[in-house]
């Protein structure tokens, strides 16, 4: 097992399948910037993104599992002991926990995106000598 994520053999699966890393982080529900974090052993990979990328790199999930690093869960094949009661209410779980994180990421890219807008605003009325450090009284003009 890989202690950190194996880049080389996930670069050279990809490449010997013809796939990209745009497919790959497609097949995995996740947007490209979060697989460049994997990638970079940035971010930990759950049990449905291991067999999503098994799947599309067309490979054992134990293979998978053991070069995405030390900690990655590998995925128990329901066929060989898996409990369906358990796993299915995990793995809706862990989605809602992907969505919640994603949600709170966008929710900050808002955050960040209205104050860049805001002070661009306020840039603007400055320059046009309306703004605040103008000290202009804007009501009454």
């Amino acid at each position: 097992m890989a202690l950190f994520f194996d880049q080389k053999w996930f670069t050279d699966r990809l490449n010997a399948l013809g796939k990209t890393p745009n497919g790959l982080a497609e097949a995995m529900g996740i947007p490209l910037i979060d697989l460049a974090a994997v990638w970079k052993d940035q971010r930990e990979l759950s049990v449905e993104e291991v067999r999503a990328m098994a799947e599309f790199l067309d490979a054992p999930v134990q293979d998978v599992a053991s070069h995405a690093g030390i900690s990655t869960p590998i995925p128990v094949d329901e066929g060989a002991g898996g409990n369906p009661d358990t796993e299915q209410p995990n793995a809706v779980l862990a989605r809602l926990d992907r969505m919640d994180a994603r949600l709170e990421r966008l929710e900050r890219m808002m955050g960040d995106v209205h104050a860049l807008l805001m002070e661009e605003r306020l840039a603007r009325l400055d320059e046009a000598g309306l703004g605040i450090a103008s000290g202009k009284d804007t009501e009454t003009q």
